[in-house]
């Protein structure tokens, strides 16, 4: 499952990162409410603490272990991407491991590993508490879930008529982003990678680049030869498709069904491993 970013005006929250901070504190107060009679109970909510910014820090670091690649070309990446789902699994690892390997000598091995059992079950249900909660959420304004997409005709960077409307009957990943916009930046090897993947399918890529925001036209060819970027990329020099689906933050991404209706609006940086998610 994946949850979705929240809009306030023109900034992007990331509501994952959020949720697992959240559900981390909430372990720590469970660990210090079941340690409320013990000797050591500061020392062990202090471990509880180190524990959840652990967690944090691998999960966040791990996406250089699985994309070392993607992370060296494009270091800043780190902050707004993760290890996915791999890194989840191993940053719950580390941090339990933390918590026993601090405790074990001087509370014994079964209390010790009760008291990481405590923090980390406690926090896998605040967790899943979270992303029942917030899943339902979608930010006011632009194109609804199960709503027609809009269409449109811009053209691309050899000046060819490109339609929405020509994909009908495959599934479009259709992403909003401007050459300023430093989490576009992260996000391009995401989506090229995603691109080369499915070129081949019945999934599209059509990537619209904020042309009327952009303070020089010429700057998108020379941003995406740069990177070679060979995803289409398409012009929207009048801001029509923009106004039509309400775009006021980058990145924006639409996943688009081959019927026409819109089944995903995703805010902020768009993971490859959550492209995947989102087009099954």
């Amino acid at each position: 499952m994946t949850l979705p970013n929240l809009q306030l005006g023109s900034t992007v929250l990331n509501i994952e990162l959020l949720v697992y901070l959240l559900a981390g504190i909430v372990g720590v107060y469970a660990v210090r409410y079941r340690q409320r009679r013990h000797p050591e109970r500061e020392r062990q909510t202090g471990d509880a603490w180190n524990a959840v910014f652990l967690w944090l820090l691998v999960w966040k670091g791990s996406l250089f272990l699985f994309d070392p690649a993607g992370v060296i070309a494009q270091p800043m990446s780190l902050l707004f991407f993760s290890g996915g789902t791999w890194g989840i699994g191993l940053a719950s690892v580390v941090a339990l491991a933390y918590l026993f390997l601090r405790n074990y000598r001087r509370v014994g091995n079964r209390e010790a590993v009760k008291l990481a059992a405590s923090w980390g079950a406690v926090m896998l249900v605040a967790t899943m508490v979270g992303y029942t909660a917030l899943s339902p959420i979608q930010s006011k304004g632009g194109v609804r879930i199960d709503q027609a997409a809009p269409d449109f005709e811009l053209t691309d960077l050899n000046g060819e008529a490109v339609r929405l409307s020509d994909f009908q009957g495959r599934t479009v990943v259709l992403n909003f982003w401007a050459t300023w916009c430093r989490v576009c930046m992260a996000e391009m090897p995401h989506v090229e990678k995603f691109y080369q993947e499915h070129k081949d399918s019945d999934v599209v890529v059509l990537s619209v680049n904020a042309t009327t925001q952009e303070s020089n036209p010429g700057l998108v060819k020379e941003y995406a030869d740069k990177r070679e970027l060979s995803f289409p990329i398409v012009m929207d020099d009048r801001g029509e498709a923009l106004g039509s689906y309400g775009v006021t933050a980058y990145p924006t991404t639409y996943v688009i069904d081959p019927s026409g209706i819109v089944k995903g609006r995703y805010l902020g940086a768009f993971s490859y491993e959550n492209m995947r998610k989102a087009v099954r």
